[in-house]
């Protein structure tokens, strides 16, 4: 059975270091969409991830030079594609309230 190339030790340590070094230099924001960053609860929206800046199918490597911490929401929509030019990573649609049947 194959495993998955995020559960690499090499990535792991790159992660973990990224992570602390983000922590430590008071980097409390997602550098995309602005919302505050959790550092100590996974799986939430504002989770702190790291992004790989050059993507791992792009050939990207799990150094921690080619890591970036942004927001779970954010790093999960991002998939391998580069990263938004502006902060308004979701767009959402205005909700239509005036509608006549």
């Amino acid at each position: 059975m194959a495993t998955s190339r995020t559960g690499t030790s090499q990535y792991k340590k790159a992660r973990k270091k990224a992570l602390h070094q983000a922590k430590a230099n008071g980097i409390d924001r997602c550098p995309y969409c602005k919302v505050m960053l959790d550092y100590d609860v996974g799986l939430k929206p504002n989770s702190a991830e790291t992004d790989h800046v050059i993507a791992h199918a792009r050939g990207g490597q799990d150094h921690v030079d080619n890591l970036k911490v942004c927001c779970r929401r954010c790093n999960q929509s991002k998939g391998d594609r580069p990263a938004p030019k502006t902060s308004t990573v979701l767009a959402v649609k205005p909700l239509k309230t005036s509608r006549r049947w």
